[in-house]
């Protein structure tokens, strides 16, 4: 009876398996231990995530002025309200007093704002300046001092509440005088918080 010939690995190449599944199984506790310290989401929302045909349209007309650069890293915060940043754990289920899981790595409902963005390989392509542009509105939201769950394009929107009339006096002050540039805004914000 012959089987497949077993290769032989020299010792090198044991030590180097060796450190390889070491180096994985370290990254895999520090994600496992990542996932128990954040079990909530990063953030919520009150609004849904946008479509992608939404995103496209906001992407599309970023440059318009500073409202709609805010309004698409609004849309992309709400993305990742819903969609969370981690991984999928699942348990062994072999013992109940040991937390043994395995991290499933493909689930798609689990994955942030780059796994939402996969089956939009044009936005995907473009993940660093919608990176960007997510950051701003996260940095607008705290300059104005709106929090969750509102959203930072809440303060764009038709709403007739007492509670945002200051939120919206501090906005005007900021994208007052910025024109369409991203990098006006940006220093803007950042000032603004800084003199807290």
């Amino acid at each position: 009876m012959s089987g497949r010939p077993k290769k032989e690995r020299t010792e090198t190449e044991l030590h180097d398996f060796r450190l390889e599944s070491s180096k994985m199984s370290h990254a895999k506790s520090r994600r496992i231990a990542w996932q128990k310290g954040h079990a909530s989401p990063p953030r919520t929302s009150s609004k849904p995530p946008p479509t992608m045909d939404e995103l496209r349209e906001a992407y599309g007309r970023r440059d318009a002025s500073c409202e709609a650069m805010i309004r698409l890293g609004s849309m992309l915060e709400d993305i990742e309200a819903a969609y969370c940043v981690g991984y999928k754990f699942e348990s062994y289920g072999v013992d109940e007093t040991h937390d043994d899981y395995f991290i499933d790595y493909d689930a798609p409902w689990q994955t942030g704002i780059r796994g939402f963005l996969k089956s939009a390989p044009d936005l995907l392509a473009k993940y660093k300046t919608l990176m960007r542009y997510k950051k701003l509105s996260a940095d607008f939201r705290e300059a104005v001092e709106l929090y969750d769950p509102n959203p930072a394009s809440l303060v764009f929107d038709d709403v007739d509440e007492a509670w945002l009339v200051p939120v919206r006096n501090r906005a005007q002050e900021l994208l007052e005088g910025c024109g369409r540039s991203f990098n006006a805004l940006a220093e803007r914000i950042t000032k603004s918080l800084n003199e807290r």
